[in-house]
């Protein structure tokens, strides 16, 4: 067993996620007066938004509107959003676009304006795209503007536990992973933006270390989940091989004349769709093409053909690393065509937040995909990066604001000696089952029953083997090979993915209705008494689940 060090750190705001999110966050904390301190599991920047397409919408357009945006939003998400959230969401896109370029993120214009991306599910163009696509072009203005600021951050550490006195989080205590040192950090508000759970499932196109840990912490600490059965999966490439998990660009460019094929050649969308063909919502795209594979159309890799050839070459090759990786492979999507199957994407819903994304646990907020509320039932394309500069800065600014408001609460040394003694029980175990062993067998069952399509059987199967696992492997995890709190960071991941796919199957399991991303073939329709969200919450040590009304705005009604 390594020698386990500790060390202490005082903040007035921690951000966990370096995200765009978290990253916005620590900006406007930063500039609110506070001192901040960012962590991030993986390298820095880290997260979702490091690999993104680099476009967010906004109304910026002439013949759009922030009410069109809001009705577009709100369509897409089958009204199951929060519209409170919503209209926050739409108001706000346009100025932080004007943020970004502040910070040095250049976006594609035509002379002083925006040059706007037409995406799926929206009615008009309102795209603002980020020049250099999946390299890192969106976030390089973030970046640059924390490093200007001096923002504190450190990489490689994962937080395991908040620390809650009295209904208030006063803290975190986790992992540095490449000293083996226990990390305790006393903050007087802290900023959950660490991203969805790509990784439950076996296929995404998450980063690998994208596994729920900001919905496990803010559960333990009796925040409310919500709307957790609806994942958004998207086109993803399953061949070329090496590009496996890669996302074409905007869903196979379809908006420019991207098409899809079974593995009879047919262009199937027409069976579904023969108006819209590829230009629906994502919800529609995936489940429309896992019902060509499961009825046996499949290509000779498994999913479905995408064919970028009518494409205009100067849209296709605005993605230069996406072509670059292209020709690595010996492979030109200008006449060949890619293979793909739906791959988890983002989930909808997480940690319930108000229009100050406070979570109900004093000093805790959320922002980015973490948070639930936006985007309903399906997410409408382009309103992901928006969201987490719109909610990042929101987060940011209140945390600041209670930070410099309270005084600091010591975290207490029990608390410390739980976290303590889980971590020596866990590298004293000389048995037990591999957690990369039981991760595959939780992943693969939620790839099988909880995946595009669902139904009460497949529901109920999921969630017999994940209580078995439950309570059977869980608290016999063991360390495998190397004992290190690297390997020890990979355990809990485990843990924390299953305790999401339970949260995951048990809602889609109790939603009987086929809503955005939700599909029950055992209850093929939408369902207006099912307009209510599904929320966990852990009380008295106990899961509670319960529903609520949908919040709406004065003026907009479901249907």
């Amino acid at each position: 067993m390594p020698e386990i060090k500790e060390r202490l750190l005082e903040t007035d705001v921690l951000v966990m996620g370096a995200g765009g999110a978290g990253l916005r966050a620590a900006i406007e904390a930063q500039n609110v007066g506070a001192k901040v301190l960012i962590v991030s599991k993986g390298d820095f920047p880290s997260g979702c938004t490091t690999v993104a397409m680099g476009a967010m919408s906004a109304a910026f357009a002439k013949q759009d509107s922030v009410d069109r945006h809001f009705r577009d939003t709100i369509r897409a998400g089958c009204y199951l959003n929060n519209q409170k959230l919503v209209r926050i969401l739409v108001n706000h896109a346009p100025e932080r676009v004007k943020d970004l370029e502040r910070y040095r993120t250049e976006f594609e214009k035509e002379g002083e304006c925006y040059k706007p991306f037409p995406f799926t599910g929206n009615s008009v163009p309102r795209g603002v795209l980020a020049l250099e696509p999946y390299h890192g072009g969106y976030i390089k203005g973030l970046i640059e503007e924390v490093k200007r600021l001096g923002i504190d951050f450190l990489s490689h550490v994962m937080i395991t536990d908040l620390i809650k006195e009295k209904n208030a989080v006063v803290g975190a205590v986790g992992l540095e992973l490449e000293t083996d040192t226990i990390l305790i950090i006393n903050a007087k508000a802290v900023i959950l933006a660490t991203g969805g759970a790509g990784n439950l499932y076996p296929f995404t196109t998450n980063p690998s270390d994208i596994a729920g840990d900001g919905y496990a912490l803010a559960y333990k600490v009796c925040a409310q989940l919500s709307d957790m059965e609806f994942i958004q999966s998207r086109v993803c490439m399953i061949y070329p091989k090496a590009m496996r998990g890669t996302p074409p660009p905007a869903d196979g460019l379809v908006t420019f004349g991207g098409r899809f094929y079974n593995g009879l050649c047919e262009r199937y969308m027409r069976k579904y769709y023969p108006e819209k063909l590829e230009l629906v919502t994502r919800d529609a795209m995936a489940i429309c093409a896992q019902k060509e594979i499961e009825a046996g159309r499949r290509t000779p890799h498994g999913g479905m053909f995408g064919d970028l050839s009518g494409v205009p070459k100067e849209e296709l090759y605005k993605f230069r690393e996406f072509m670059k990786a292209c020709a690595g492979e010996n492979f030109d999507p200008t006449w060949q065509p890619y293979e793909w199957a739906p791959g988890a994407h983002h989930f909808m819903g997480g940690i319930v937040i108000n229009e100050k994304c406070e979570t109900g646990i004093h000093g805790l907020y959320a922002a980015g995909e973490v948070a639930s509320g936006i985007h309903g039932a399906n997410r409408l394309a382009g309103n992901a990066l928006t969201e987490t500069q719109v909610f990042g800065t929101i987060a940011g600014k209140w945390a600041a604001k209670r930070a410099l408001s309270v005084s600091s609460t010591p975290i207490p040394p029990s608390q410390i000696n739980l976290v303590r003694n889980l971590i020596v029980e866990i590298f004293k175990r000389d048995k037990g089952f591999d957690p990369l062993e039981v991760k595959e067998e939780i992943t693969g069952i939620v790839g099988k029953y909880v995946g595009v399509i669902r139904n009460e059987d497949g529901l109920r199967k999921a969630i017999q083997t994940f209580d078995k696992t439950r309570e059977n492997k869980i608290g016999n995890l063991c360390l495998v090979g190397e004992r290190s709190f690297k390997t020890l960071a990979k355990l809990l991941e485990v843990v924390n993915l299953l305790m999401i796919g339970r949260f995951v199957t048990l809602a889609a399991r109790m939603r009987t209705e086929t809503r955005g991303a939700h599909r029950r073939e055992d209850y093929p329709e939408l369902d207006e008494g099912w307009s209510k969200n599904i929320v966990f919450q852990l009380e008295n040590k106990q899961i509670t689940v319960k529903t609520k009304p949908v919040m709406q705005t004065k003026g907009i009604s479901n249907f």
